[in-house]
């Protein structure tokens, strides 16, 4: 029984890694949009609402990578 217990934590934390991989890689994404469009004189309004249409982000967290 001990090996399925550990076979099941190590899908868990790979699971959980996976997981948190794709979170910092679409924070990437998102930081990566903002500064290509900051660099392109993109005015900080229409980037804010960009952001949120493309990510589906709230008004809060798209402010928050500018």
């Amino acid at each position: 029984m001990g090996g399925k217990v550990l076979e099941h934590e190590a899908k868990t934390i790979r699971n959980e890694g996976i997981l948190l991989g794709r979170k910092e890689g679409r924070e990437e994404g998102i930081r990566g949009t903002v500064s290509v469009l900051k660099e392109l004189g993109v005015p900080q309004q229409t980037i804010l609402s960009q952001i949120q249409k493309q990510y589906n982000l709230s008004l809060e967290t798209s402010k928050k990578y500018l």
